[in-house]
């Protein structure tokens, strides 16, 4: 029986990784917590469907949580570039991230100031996998001097 499903896992595995060639580090760790968690949940109940799902929808759930947290090196990038540009205080200045081990890179400009002088509409610009996606959005400048993205 388990020697079935060993050959039955390998042969999924083995067509899945022919059909789908997108995966990121987040679609990983999904996937792998989820097996992970349906094989325990499997093994813990004696063969129970219920167990089972149960322990893959966990797995799925903590995945999503690690895959989080594996992809923040990009919003680190994004963060640390979006932070200066906004200390250049000035119209059209702009900058640029890339995070070497993912590829993701970006660019930060400063559109205009709005309300006073220490708010800014800013626009992003994310290429992701080679997917450029674009979003305006805004900061302004807190009492304490830091800055808050809105």
């Amino acid at each position: 029986m388990k020697n079935n499903f060993y050959i039955l896992s390998i042969i999924i595995l083995l067509l899945s990784g022919c059909s789908y060639s997108n995966y990121d580090k987040k679609t990983i760790a999904e996937v792998t917590t989820s097996s992970i968690g349906g094989y325990l949940g499997y093994q813990l109940s004696d063969a129970d469907i219920f167990s089972t799902v149960l322990g893959s929808a966990a797995g799925f759930i903590i995945g999503s949580y690690v895959g989080d947290y594996l992809l923040k090196n990009d919003y680190y990038y994004y963060k640390t570039s979006l932070l200066q540009i906004l200390e250049k205080n000035q119209i059209n200045s702009s900058g640029y991230w890339k995070n070497h081990k993912t590829g993701s890179e970006g660019t930060i400009l400063v559109k205009n100031y709005f309300l006073d002088p220490e708010c800014r509409l800013i626009e992003h610009r994310f290429i992701v996998k080679k997917k450029t996606s674009s979003f305006l959005d805004t900061a302004c400048r807190n009492n304490d001097g830091s800055w808050a993205v809105n």
